[in-house]
């Protein structure tokens, strides 16, 4: 018997592919005694998948831990995700039941771990293709690992074909993620998702609208499109964005259905979308108006220090086009505060920002200095408590245009899908809101129109006396 579980320490886009790993084992079902078990804790629970972050040191800490805690409990540990590429192999070495590494390029070692086949296992193999791959710009890591004994040399763990197998543990609730690039070409100073990730890589649209149509027939009604950078999807494969006709692609589809599911785009960068960009957008039938643009900050200053490629002219008409052309719209965006080289002046210009733009949901991220990053070499730092007062300071006025934008929406109709049923209330995902990031509604029984079970889309009224349910998982503010 493969008794396991899974835990997701990563993103949205760490969460496919923990997807893919599971219906990749599930897919041995015919050939082995396989049981998914929720609880990893559970006696009956024998391995322990932890799909790791390393994006921060922070996150690598709590990936360790959760090493640690399940090692201590005698689990049988397979590493995936992140922290991977940024391991800390002495710590590895320590773990006593740590039987796999899985890198997000390799999936075949999980075939011996179900059917019982002798393991390919090795921990040094491993760190030296890591090693080799950032020596070498030029050669691909295949190149490497032909030479040395790794396991699953020859098979991505992110799924470019559309032939393995992925358990969409979201669509009961409705929605599901659609990753369409991995990597990211970019240099912010404060990221290493380069260096975890390597650089973009591209799906073929073909191989995307494969999946939308396998989604579609799963039943998933809201499809979460996701990438590193999606403004520059199709730039290594096709020489040029392909973002707008990815989306054309993926809208025919959809109409061709005939299912009304709608899509969101995460991690839109105003560099090189245009406004021409967004003038097509509005010709799209299933879009849903939901702009996830991380701006990071509003101080040209800092916007240079952090490596971004455009200035405040752009954001401003980037901004106030989608404001005019998309009455409905949602902008999602995010600041890090304390950014080194943030003086007062730069501080207040972000103020002065979000007060101007009263943003749906904003992400505030207090800065750290993240030893692989490049801005950690920079000078100037901003003092921890200057850092934290600042936060202390723009959460209010976030709060207050929040309240406001919650107070419009009463007695009026809208749409969303129950994500949780309780004695009298339900909670609501709103459509525009996005799933595990936004706020959500808990509405009287009574009030919705529809059928009230996990996952449907009903039609609902929000009271005078209505609050916004804010989730303990969903974190706005880190």
């Amino acid at each position: 018997m493969f008794a396991f579980s899974a835990i997701n320490l990563g993103c949205s886009k760490n969460m496919v592919d923990l997807e893919f790993a599971i219906g990749e084992i599930l897919k041995y079902s015919d050939r082995a005694p396989i049981e998914y078990i929720e609880d990893p804790e559970s006696s009956e629970t024998e391995y322990v998948i932890v799909n790791t972050c390393g994006f921060l040191s922070s996150a690598r800490q709590e990936s360790e831990n959760t090493l640690s805690y399940y090692d201590d409990l005698g689990k049988k540990l397979i590493l995936m995700g992140c922290y991977v590429s940024v391991k800390d192999d002495a710590f590895l070495s320590s773990l006593k039941n740590l039987v796999s590494i899985v890198p997000f390029m390799s999936y075949s070692v999980i075939e011996e771990l179900v059917l019982g086949k002798k393991s390919k296992f090795n921990l040094s193999a491993i760190v030296k293709a890591k090693q080799a791959h950032k020596q070498s710009k030029e050669k691909t890591l295949s190149n490497y690992l032909a030479s040395i004994t790794a396991p699953g040399k020859w098979k991505k763990a992110f799924v470019w074909r559309g032939d393995e197998v992925r358990a969409y543990m979201h669509a009961p609730f409705g929605y599901e993620y659609l990753k369409v690039a991995e990597g990211c070409d970019n240099n912010c100073t404060f990221c290493i998702i380069p260096t975890i990730r390597g650089r973009q890589t591209s799906r073929p649209i073909e191989s995307i609208v494969a999946e939308v149509k396998m989604m579609l027939d799963q039943g998933i009604r809201e499809i979460q499109i996701i990438s590193q950078d999606t403004t520059r999807y199709g730039t290594d494969i096709y020489d040029e964005p392909r973002l707008i006709e990815m989306l054309q692609a993926i809208d025919e589809t959809i109409t061709a259905s005939a299912t009304g599911a709608k899509y969101r785009v995460y991690y839109l960068y105003p560099d090189i979308l245009t406004l021409d960009h967004l003038s097509k957008l509005t010709e799209l039938k299933h879009f849903l108006p939901y702009f996830d643009i991380p701006f990071q900050h509003a101080s040209e200053n800092i916007l240079k220090l952090m490596g971004r490629h455009y200035d405040r002219a752009h954001i401003d008409s980037f901004i106030e086009y989608i404001r005019a052309h998309f009455p409905q719209s949602f902008v999602r965006t995010s600041f890090i505060i304390g950014f080194p080289g943030e003086t007062d002046t730069d501080f207040q210009v972000l103020l002065d920002f979000v007060a101007k733009y009263q943003f749906e949901s904003v992400g505030i991220f207090e800065y750290h200095d993240e030893p692989l990053a490049a801005s950690s070499k920079l000078p100037n730092k901003v003092d921890e408590s200057i850092a934290k007062n600042r936060i202390k300071e723009i959460t209010p006025i976030l709060n207050s245009v929040y309240d406001a934008k919650f107070a419009a929406r009463k007695w009026n109709k809208q749409a969303g899908y129950i994500m949780d049923i309780k004695d009298t209330t339900v909670i609501i995902r709103p459509e525009m809101a996005a799933p595990e990031i936004d706020d959500y509604d808990e509405v009287l029984i009574s009030d919705i129109i529809g059928t009230i079970e996990i996952g449907s889309k009903i039609t609902y009224t929000l009271r005078e006396d209505a609050s916004p349910h804010r989730d303990e998982t969903i974190n706005r503010h880190d």
